[in-house]
C-alpha cells in the first residue's frame, strides 16, 4: 500500500488537526513570551521634579524665622547655629499647611501642628517629615526630600 504525500490531497483528520492546534497554542506562548521579555528594553520610568533641590547660603536664612519655599513644599527654619527642613504636606491626606503662630495648620481638615512638625490636634496622626540638608561642593546648602526624618533633625552650620 502506497502512501500519499501530496498535501493539497490530504485530508484534515482527528491526529492532524490536535497537532496543528498544539503548535498554534505552542507559537502564541512563543509570542507572548517574547513580548514580555521585549518590554524590558525599554525603561519604566516616571518624570517628576527632583527630589534634591538647593536652597542657597546659611547666610541666607534669619533665625528664628520660617521661609517657605512653596514650589517644593517645604518650610526652612533656623535656631541658632541649625538649619532644618520641614515638609508642607499633612499627613493626614496630603493638602500643603501652612505656617501660623503656633506652628503649622492645614487648611483643609483642621490638622495642627507645633513648631517642630508634631501633631497637636488631630485629625492628622503622623508628625509633619523633616528632610535631610547637606552641604554641596559649591558651599549651597541642598535639601533632599527623599530622606525623611523624625522631627527635631537639624543640619548644623559650620
Amino acid at each position: 500500500m502506497a502512501v500519499n504525500y501530496d498535501r493539497e490531497k490530504q485530508e484534515l483528520t482527528r491526529r492532524n488537526f490536535v497537532s496543528l492546534s498544539g503548535w498554534g497554542i505552542a507559537g502564541i506562548a512563543t509570542l507572548g513570551a517574547a513580548g514580555v521579555f521585549g518590554r524590558f528594553f525599554w525603561p519604566n520610568v516616571q518624570y517628576g521634579p527632583p527630589s534634591k533641590f538647593v536652597i542657597g547660603k546659611a547666610s541666607g536664612y534669619t533665625d528664628g524665622v520660617k521661609q517657605n519655599i512653596a514650589d517644593q513644599k517645604v518650610t526652612i527654619v533656623k535656631h541658632g547655629s541649625q538649619l532644618g527642613a520641614i515638609s508642607m504636606v499633612c499627613q493626614h491626606l496630603g493638602c500643603t499647611v501652612a505656617a501660623s503662630s503656633t506652628g503649622f495648620d492645614c487648611p483643609c481638615h483642621g490638622s495642627k501642628y507645633d513648631d517642630m512638625g508634631n501633631v497637636t490636634h488631630g485629625p492628622a496622626q503622623i508628625a509633619l517629615y523633616w528632610f535631610d540638608i547637606s552641604l554641596t561642593p559649591s558651599g549651597d546648602l541642598e535639601v533632599d526630600k527623599s530622606k525623611k526624618n523624625d522631627p527635631g533633625h537639624y543640619y548644623n552650620i559650620v
